[in-house]
Order: structure tokens, then C-alpha cells, then sequence
């Protein structure tokens, strides 16, 4: 099976038992930020799909209908992309935010 990132640079799992602990403890924060971003992009979506299907009422031939597919196609893998690494820096944000202070 092919890997996109090779093992040796992999940095989502924890290396020891305090990164797991630490790993652990900020899960909420996470969740719950990914969450709320997630539902956001769920409206999104919705508003897309919505505006799709106003298109196809403007559609009079094949030619156009497909047009209108390939336009929502291109901006829906667009908005996905974009979700992903936004996804991934709310995640990262809200890790560091929830961990302690380690000033001592």
C-alpha cells in the first residue's frame, strides 16, 4: 500500500506517554473546534447545492446543464480543498490553545 507521507515523518502519533497525555487532553478543544467548523462548511455546502439546482431552472439544453455540473464540480473540489487545510489549522490552533502554559 502506497503512503503519501513516508512513516519516519509522520507526526500524528504521539512518542511518548507524555505526548499521549498531552494528545489526550487536548482532543476536546479540538473536537469541538473542527465541529463547529464542520457545521459551518455543512451550511456552505448547502447553499451551494441550493444555488445548483436554481442554475438548472436557467438550463435550456444539454450543453448548458453540463456546463453548469462541470462549474459546480470545479468550485465543490475547490471548497473542498480549501476546507481541509482550514480544517487543519483550526485543529492546530485549538491543540495549542488548550494546552498548558509550559513557561516555568
Amino acid at each position: 500500500m502506497l503512503a503519501r507521507t513516508p512513516a519516519d515523518e509522520r507526526h500524528d502519533m504521539p512518542r511518548s506517554a507524555d505526548d499521549a497525555l498531552t494528545f489526550v487532553a487536548t482532543l476536546p478543544a479540538v473536537a469541538t473546534a473542527v465541529g463547529a467548523e464542520l457545521r459551518d462548511f455543512a451550511a456552505e455546502r448547502l447553499k451551494a447545492h441550493g444555488e445548483r439546482i436554481r442554475a438548472w431552472s436557467r438550463v435550456n439544453s444539454p450543453l448548458e446543464f453540463i456546463e453548469v455540473e462541470l462549474r459546480f464540480a470545479a468550485e465543490t473540489m475547490g471548497a473542498y480543498a480549501d476546507e481541509a487545510m482550514h480544517l487543519h489549522e483550526v485543529a492546530e490552533a485549538a491543540a495549542e490553545a488548550a494546552l498548558p502554559d509550559k513557561r516555568t
